[in-house]
């Protein structure tokens, strides 16, 4: 029976030295294991430090604009912004605030130029229609910058949307929302009051959540 009991012994204290030797032979082992269980941060978004903003005046976009609604694919709007003499053309910002109009409910509201001046911005760079995949929106949170009438939701076809988030960044001289949606395919542009805001959020499609805090913190709204 000590025999017995001393082999147990012996058997445990192998297996015990063997498996401190494996953890010590690969300590990332268990710190990766954790990563791997902990659940993926929803929401993370930071007001941006103004040293972190463009410092050098943006060039005058051309003011031409093609886009189109991911509702009605087909049909895209080809506008100039400008008149000859460098003020807004009444008839293209009509046209993009009906495409900008709440799809749920058909509503319209006049939209910040100064965004479609950034689109413009962006249409110059990459030379490829705009899918505005949200715009203007009819909805009980009046605090959301696409309700106010200045932010939308965008994505360009055969461009990664984090590329064209890099890009939109580079046009920031202050009062810019900014935000990358990686599971539902687009990110969010809007213009307000300084400072201007960046955020990831990885609600999927559809979600109500979408652009909204997953803790209790205060921060800027953004979208």
């Amino acid at each position: 029976m000590k025999s017995y009991s001393r082999l147990t012994a012996l058997a445990f204290g192998v297996w015990f030295a063997a498996s401190s030797l494996s953890a010590q032979a690969d300590p990332g082992k268990a710190a990766t294991a954790k990563k791997k269980a902990a659940p993926h941060q929803i929401f993370n978004g930071y007001a941006v430090p103004e040293a972190r903003l463009r410092a050098q005046p943006i060039k005058r976009s051309s003011g031409h604009i093609e886009m189109y609604s991911l509702n009605a694919p087909k049909e895209l709007v080809s506008v100039d912004l400008y008149n000859a003499d460098g003020s807004y053309n009444d008839d293209a910002v009509e046209q993009l605030t009906h495409l900008w109009r709440c799809r749920r409910t058909e509503t319209e509201k006049s939209i910040d130029p100064h965004l479609f001046e950034v689109i413009s911005q962006i249409y110059d760079h990459f030379k490829k229609p705009i899918a505005l995949v949200s715009g203007f929106r009819n909805q009980r949170r009046v605090t959301s910058f696409h309700y106010v009438g200045s932010a939308s939701d965008i994505t360009i076809q055969g461009l990664p949307d984090g590329k064209l988030k890099s890009f939109v960044e580079g046009l920031d001289t202050g009062g810019m929302g900014i935000g990358i949606y990686p599971h539902a395919g687009f990110i969010h542009v809007d213009v307000r009051p300084e400072p201007s805001y960046r955020w990831v959020d990885y609600s999927p499609p559809g979600s109500s959540d979408m652009g909204q805090p997953k803790t209790k913190r205060p921060r800027s709204p953004n979208t």
